[in-house]
């Protein structure tokens, strides 16, 4: 009995100093990546072409995402649990999540289409590659999210018993509905389309040189930005690539895990086995976070192009010569 007893002691503080101190990193090193990249994705080398444009709402949505997931678990590192036993604010997090998740998700989708649209020998493709079919798709999304998770104000309830987290489900219908709304519409389902599109991209690529074509709501741009080479094409192609592996990777443990506790809440369950729950759950919801924080790294420091907008914003914003 005591050696269980002490197990869970042991268990419990590791999940405790994952909460305050990896859930810290993770906040800071994602906040100060995505608002680097907004701001490198805002200047007027970029703010006229559709790709960076969904690339920067992704990144926007980053940061929601990760300032309503993450202040929770680091406060809960340290005890302070009224922020998920509150009722309103409960649900307002998870819903406040749930939509920010999913446009994260769905720009970059946004962002891979419009890629392939670019490419294609087609003049009829390449003329839908416009800002106002970008700001059309995120309208469309940002919307149907909205509507779509409304059913989480009714769903999710604060002190909820035998689950990971005090802000969860109230009943099995709610939770399965939840959870495979996010394993089919925000995981697996981005994840195909990424893949199909880079698989698309990345064939046209290999026989003809991008000329993004400027739609008929933009201005003219710069030579760099409208006849991008062939390589920064190719590599921005991969990167999107590799994001899709952290997606689907990274993202589908936590809709399992989800599935999972959603299933056997109703289980009676010993203190060990809640402890360990907890710790996958910290894991699992870090783990996550990757996707919204590393990946837009790769935007700013690997691209040619990006590099050279980033070093004269940085000597412009220092007063560097």
């Amino acid at each position: 009995m005591s050696s269980t007893s002490d197990s869970v002691s042991s268990i419990s503080y590791v999940t405790m100093q994952i909460n305050r101190h990896v859930a810290l990193v993770v906040l800071l090193f994602g906040t100060v990546g995505n608002i680097v990249n907004m701001i490198v994705l805002s200047e007027q080398t970029f703010n006229k072409i559709p790709c960076t444009n969904y690339l920067y709402w992704s990144s926007m949505s980053a940061v929601i995402y990760l300032w309503s997931a993450l202040p929770t678990r680091i406060l809960e590192g340290y005890s302070i649990t009224w922020q998920v036993e509150n009722g309103p604010m409960c649900k307002f997090r998870v819903y406040s999540i749930s939509i920010a998740w999913a446009v994260a998700i769905w720009a970059l989708v946004g962002a891979s289409i419009d890629r392939f649209l670019c490419s294609s020998r087609l003049v009829a493709r390449r003329q839908l590659s416009t800002l106002q079919m970008e700001r059309r798709y995120i309208i469309v999304v940002f919307t149907f999210f909205t509507l779509l998770f409304i059913e989480v104000l009714y769903c999710f309830e604060a002190h909820v018993p035998n689950v990971p987290v005090a802000c969860y489900g109230r009943n099995m219908i709610c939770r399965i509905a939840i959870d495979w709304i996010y394993l089919l519409l925000i995981i697996i389902l981005p994840s195909i389309l990424l893949i199909a599109f880079g698989i698309l991209t990345m064939r046209n690529i290999r026989t003809r040189v991008i000329r993004p074509t400027i739609g008929p709501m933009q201005n003219t741009v710069s030579n760099n930005t409208t006849n991008l080479p062939r390589n920064d094409e190719r590599t921005l192609t991969k990167m999107l690539l590799v994001q899709v592996f952290i997606i689907f990777v990274v993202n589908l443990p936590f809709a399992i895990h989800r599935l999972y506790i959603g299933i056997t809440a109703n289980v009676t369950k010993s203190a060990y086995r809640l402890a360990v729950e907890s710790l996958v759950f910290a894991i699992v919801l870090l783990t996550m976070s990757v996707t919204h924080t590393i990946s837009f790294y790769s935007y700013v420091l690997a691209g040619t192009l990006y590099r050279t907008v980033f070093k004269r914003l940085a000597r412009s914003y220092l007063h560097l010569t």
